[in-house]
């Protein structure tokens, strides 16, 4: 078998199912439940959801993906200081419309990411995406939930997450999940959104979050309530040293995190431990 084809043949005689992956534990039913309503809650706006993060954002979120692929220890272009050998594969959570998994995909040294997602109409957008992009031969998808990743203990040398982890139910089990699935030496890098300190740009952003945010997605995407509750989620959402110390009771090292844009959004990486 072709070595590019190893790794999704590989899933497809796992966990995986082709419908959603239902928490089969009493105590998680509620869980499920909310992780459904969420991804409901994002299938409602995916038509808009890249339009209205770029404008948004002011696009400055394209820069934070590639903050995160190079995090991860993957060029743009050519080399890598991480990825050690063709076929090493990358996992990207809570994919959405793919934008993480096509910003790996352009780089050389890559030749596999799997991304996986809970909603239908983004995995539907995204793989519109990926076929434009010619990138259907290195990036597969797949529907499930982060919180019982359909996967093999040790099957990625790269997982990443991007604006999702604050969606998630249970985010120390989301986090456990993904470094349950890390090879020994594999790294987990998350970005995020996080509330700057106090000061002239706090107070302007939590102005922007409340008001700007909630009316403007609300008016384009049709759902002012979706917009209203990612501006909420980002409030309420642990602070990045939560994040790092959820890491560490992981096991994972050499963890740190780096804030961008004046702490509006940060990355938090770690690497899973050899001798676990």
């Amino acid at each position: 078998m072709p070595a590019r084809f190893s790794l999704f043949f590989k899933i497809s005689l796992v966990k995986w199912q082709p419908e959603i992956i239902m928490l089969n534990v009493k105590d998680q039913k509620a869980r499920g439940e909310t992780s459904l309503n969420n991804s409901r809650l994002f299938s409602r706006i995916a038509l808009k959801y890249d339009f209205l993060n770029h404008l948004l954002s002011l696009n400055i979120d394209k820069s934070w993906r590639r903050e995160l692929v190079k995090c991860a220890g993957v060029s743009a272009k050519g080399g890598s200081a991480f990825v050690r050998k063709p076929g090493e594969a990358i996992l990207d959570v809570c994919t959405g419309t793919g934008d993480v998994a096509i910003q790996f995909a352009q780089s050389d040294c890559v030749s596999e990411i799997v991304g996986i997602d809970l909603s239908d109409q983004m995995l539907h957008i995204a793989r519109r995406k990926i076929k434009s992009n010619g990138f259907e031969g290195k990036i597969k998808l797949l529907r499930g939930d982060v919180l019982n990743l359909p996967f093999e203990d040790n099957s990625f040398d790269i997982v990443t997450i991007g604006f999702g982890l604050r969606n998630l139910t249970d985010h120390k089990r989301g986090i456990s999940e993904m470094a349950r699935i890390l090879k020994e030496g594999g790294r987990l890098v998350i970005l995020e959104f996080s509330l700057p300190r106090e000061g002239l740009l706090g107070a302007w952003y939590r102005l922007y979050l409340n008001t700007i945010i909630p009316a403007v997605g609300g008016i384009i995407s049709g759902s002012m309530n979706a917009y209203r509750y990612l501006s909420t989620s980002i409030v309420y959402f642990p602070k990045p040293q939560e994040i790092i110390t959820l890491m560490e009771e992981e096991k994972l090292k050499n963890l740190f995190f780096k804030p961008l844009t004046g702490g509006i959004a940060y990355i938090c990486r770690g690497e899973k431990r050899e001798d676990l």
